[in-house]
Parts: C-alpha cells; sequence; structure tokens
C-alpha cells in the first residue's frame, strides 16, 4: 500500500510533494493610473503555505491535539484543494476525530483520483461503517482486498462487513487469511469467531474467541460471541455474563442488547430483559437513522449495491 495501515495520521507529513496549484485566483481591483500593480501571490508561496499547514499538522497529531490538526488540514485544503496528500491527510484525521461524514466525500474523490491505491478504498469502506452504513462499506472493501490481497487490517474489515451482512461464508475466507499472516492479532480472531458462530460453529467459534480474551479480555466482539454461544448451549447465566461485557465496552452494539435482553428472560428477570430490549431498540433506531444521513450523502443503494 501506498502508506502502511497503521495509526490514523501516524504520517511523514512534512516531506510530502508539494500541493498542486488551486484555481485561478480572484482578479485584483485595477490600480490606479501611473500606479505599480501588486504582485499577485505566486504558487510558490501557496506550496509553502500548505506544507507550513501539514507540518504543523501533524506536530498537532503528535500531541493528540487531533481537532487541531483538522483545523489546520482544512485550511490546507482550501489553498489546494485537488492535493492527493492534503486530501488523504484531511480524511485521516477526520476519522481520528470520528467524523466520518467528513471524510466520505473527500475518499470518494481520492478513489476516483487513484483508484488503484488500495488504501483509500480500504480508508472509504472504514469510514462508511464508522458512519454506520455496513452495506455501503463492503463495495470500498471488496476493491480494497482486490488491491492489497494480503493486508490483514483489509481482510478483517471486510470479514466484519460481510458478518454484519450475515454473509458468513463469504467472511470466513478472509478473516482465515488475515489471522494466518497475523496469528496474533485480536481483531481477526474476535471477528473470525462472529463469523462462525453465525455460521453455526460453536466450538471454533468459541475457540477463537476465547483466544482473543486470553490476550484482550476487554474485547468487546469476543465477549459477546461468547455470550452468543452460551445462549445456544443454554448456559444463560454464564451469556449474560459475558453480553454484559459486551455492553458494557459497547452500548450501542444491537446484537449484544438483544441477546442480553433474550438471556434476562431466560433466566426470569423481566425487568432486565425489557431495559435491554429498549436499550436495543433506541440504539437500532439511532442506528437507522445514521444510514439514512450517510446514504443521502453518498447516494448508496441496496437495489443498485452501487454508490
Amino acid at each position: 500500500m501506498r502508506r502502511p495501515l497503521a495509526w490514523l495520521l501516524a504520517l511523514s507529513l512534512v516531506t510530502t510533494a508539494a500541493a498542486q496549484p488551486v484555481s485561478k485566483p480572484q482578479t485584483a481591483a485595477k490600480p490606479p493610473a501611473g500606479a505599480k500593480a501588486p504582485p499577485t501571490a505566486r504558487p510558490a508561496a501557496r506550496t509553502q503555505s500548505v506544507k507550513a499547514l501539514l507540518a504543523l499538522a501533524h506536530v498537532q497529531s503528535e500531541k493528540k491535539d487531533l481537532r487541531g490538526a483538522l483545523e489546520n488540514l482544512g485550511q490546507a485544503r482550501a489553498l489546494a484543494p485537488n492535493s492527493e496528500e492534503v486530501l488523504a491527510a484531511y480524511a485521516e484525521a477526520s476519522l481520528a476525530v470520528r467524523a466520518p461524514l467528513s471524510a466520505v466525500p473527500v475518499l470518494e474523490a481520492l478513489t476516483r483520483m487513484c483508484p488503484s491505491v488500495g488504501q483509500y478504498h480500504y480508508l472509504l469502506g472504514t469510514a462508511l461503517v464508522q458512519a454506520g452504513d455496513v452495506a455501503a462499506a463492503v463495495v470500498p472493501l471488496k476493491e480494497a482486498e482486490r488491491l492489497e490481497p494480503n493486508e490483514p487490517p483489509i481482510l478483517v474489515a471486510l470479514g466484519t462487513a460481510l458478518t454484519e451482512r450475515k454473509l458468513y461464508p463469504e467472511a470466513k475466507p478472509p478473516l482465515l487469511h488475515a489471522l494466518s499472516l497475523a496469528p496474533d492479532n485480536v481483531e481477526a480472531m474476535a471477528a473470525l469467531a462472529e463469523a462462525e458462530e453465525g455460521l453455526g460453529e460453536l466450538q471454533p467459534a468459541e475457540d477463537h474467541a476465547q483466544r482473543a480474551l486470553a490476550r484482550s479480555a476487554g474485547d468487546a466482539t469476543a465477549n459477546q460471541v461468547m455470550g452468543m454461544v452460551r445462549m445456544k448451549q443454554d448456559r444463560y447465566a454464564e451469556a449474560r455474563d459475558a453480553l454484559s461485557r459486551a455492553v458494557a465496552l459497547d452500548p450501542c452494539s444491537t446484537k449484544a442488547q438483544y441477546q442480553l435482553s433474550l438471556a434476562y428472560a431466560r433466566l426470569g428477570d423481566p425487568a432486565s430483559a425489557e431495559k435491554h430490549l429498549a436499550l436495543y431498540r433506541r440504539c437500532a433506531a439511532e442506528a437507522e437513522s445514521r444510514v439514512a444521513q450517510v446514504r443521502a450523502l453518498t447516494g448508496f443503494s441496496m437495489g443498485g449495491m452501487s454508490r
């Protein structure tokens, strides 16, 4: 990939290529007769300003001032709206501050400008997932996998998105491949466990979830999978405990909230069951609203499976 798939904004922005020139500047007022016209801003000056803003944003990101970095990258984008480096940095900064709706149109532009760069398709899929539209995310994530078939972050993101759409047979191969490339990757283990649970492969799902939890007890997906496996084994108290940990880690997980309500119902606790059912309904409504918002921006259609 053009850049390593590492933490967002871990970029060497100071050494990036010079930004492309912007559109023709507005014409200044005509000077009085005999007066010397003031010089117009030169492209070199604009380039230096953009590079300075990128350098400042890099420093701010290292200091965890992500909002400040995004503000300076917005100024750089205004000066160089067609610069690949500026657009990429702006999109990554938007994702870092969890502003996916700002990132999505920029990343769509980047995938058109640089269709062979897998990272931009991956980041677009990531932005769509962050915005709540997992179905739309499958399209760019599949393209990212085609371009970069051996990148574990891409494979895990694609497998997770396919699992969210209940396409478990399609989800499992990229997740197995990710785990073969990165055997200690907790996210890959947990995502594979979730796909296996969806396929009814309870023992492999339990094994992979337990492996993930042994490395990271705070993994929400692995706890959710353990809860769902225990539900299918009629071990409701253990299911309740695992699912309670899952919703504590990810309160807006509709799947975990719904399963937890079922666990409480099986245990004869209708008040708790109703509480988590209400939380499930609220989270589901919020998710539906987010999907509608992002689709108004992207024009994605489930019927056409295209943006």
